[in-house]
């Protein structure tokens, strides 16, 4: 199977543009200072985030053709880097004291660093490395750490979250256009998922991936008996080969979506690496999942989408693709953004089963 499709580079939409030009960098970057910078990027610490965060890295790429990049990551994110245009090195970062090993190896090894989390701890971190110019948002009493700071993040309020990571590199020149987030994988990789997703057999037809997790809490789960009718009602209707994908911790709720479909599914859920599951989705006809890291990553492989939101604003987080249809009921109470409802999670249960099955049809009908 060809690599996934690759979205091109997109012109800002206006309203973007405009918002942009509302923040203020500390002071002014000037490009001839560092003609071909060397370049640490402090990524953030989730699946989901990281995906999001990956423009930044192709803007960078863009202002600074002859830039050797840098990523430091958690190692939970870290294999996302691997193979990404620009990208000279990943390091992974590790929690507790391990990490102060790390930076001090760092030191002196970066021109430029751009910290991505808001924490005030990230910020720490790259004034410890002792890179001459640091770019952050001024958040979290941080801005005497960054000396690019850069003010007025909250007139980024209510546009997507690639974008306002994206207003980071307004500290480093005018941003006109950016690459949506993409993720890429070798052939070895796209080699080891057709063997995970084997061909043979008398069914032959689309995979179709339930995602029933999400780290975030219950709040963004929909339920896994929903889950198993949707999948058992697209096997009888395209005999859809079902995959079950996720992360150690989504173990239990995947064992109830397979107990509870009554038909044979492929429970990948906590068997593969993240580069691996990567190479999974890639393969898939379409993926019907949660508000999770794994709906942005097969958003960035270009993978079709039945995503479903609950307590969490698909306009701040949702799918960044063409190829997603997002489920939500807004209630008076959405979007809460709380782990946890005692309220019985009615923005999760009025999605139906129904509806689900009608987001997905056009998409297998179409594959």
């Amino acid at each position: 199977m060809d690599q996934p499709l690759q979205p091109k580079e997109q012109l800002l939409p206006p309203e973007v543009k405009e918002r942009f030009r509302r923040l203020r960098p500390a002071r002014k970057f000037s490009p001839e200072d560092f003609p071909a910078p060397r370049l640490l990027v402090r990524s953030p610490n989730w699946v989901g985030d990281a995906v999001m965060s990956l423009p930044v890295l192709s803007g960078l790429a863009r202002l600074f053709p002859q830039a050797e990049i840098t990523v430091l990551a958690a190692r939970r994110v870290a294999p996302l880097f691997q193979g990404f245009p620009g990208v000279a090195e990943v390091v992974p970062y590790p929690a507790g004291r391990g990490k102060w090993q790390v930076l001090w190896g760092l030191r002196g090894h970066s021109d430029l660093a751009l910290t991505l989390p808001n924490s005030l701890e990230s910020a720490l971190g790259l004034w410890l490395v002792g890179v001459p110019l640091r770019v952050g948002y001024a958040a979290d009493a941080r801005r005497p750490l960054l000396n690019l700071a850069v003010s007025g993040r909250r007139s980024l309020a209510g546009l997507h979250t690639v974008f306002y990571y994206l207003g980071l590199l307004q500290a480093l020149g005018e941003v006109e256009a950016f690459t949506p987030p993409t993720l890429y994988l070798r052939e070895f990789e796209l080699a080891t998922a057709a063997q995970l997703l084997p061909t043979a057999g008398s069914n032959t037809g689309p995979w179709v991936g339930l995602s029933p997790g999400a780290a975030y809490g219950p709040a963004k789960r929909w339920p896994p008996e929903h889950f198993a009718a949707a999948g058992r009602e697209l096997a009888r209707e395209f005999g859809a080969r079902l995959v079950l994908l996720g992360g150690p911790e989504e173990g239990p709720v995947a064992q109830l979506v397979k107990e509870r479909l009554g038909l044979p599914v492929l429970n990948l859920v906590g068997k593969t690496d993240l580069r691996q599951a990567l190479g999974v989705l890639s393969r898939l006809q379409l993926l019907i999942t949660n508000d999770s890291g794994l709906m942005h990553a097969a958003a960035a492989l270009r993978v079709p989408l039945v995503a479903l939101f609950g307590s969490t604003d698909p306009a701040a987080t949702g799918p960044f693709t063409d190829r997603a249809t997002v489920l939500r009921h807004r209630l008076p109470c959405s979007p809460c953004f709380q782990r946890t409802c005692d309220q019985g999670y009615a923005c999760l249960t009025a999605i139906k089963v129904e509806e689900v099955l009608a987001a997905a049809r056009p998409w297998l009908v179409n594959s």
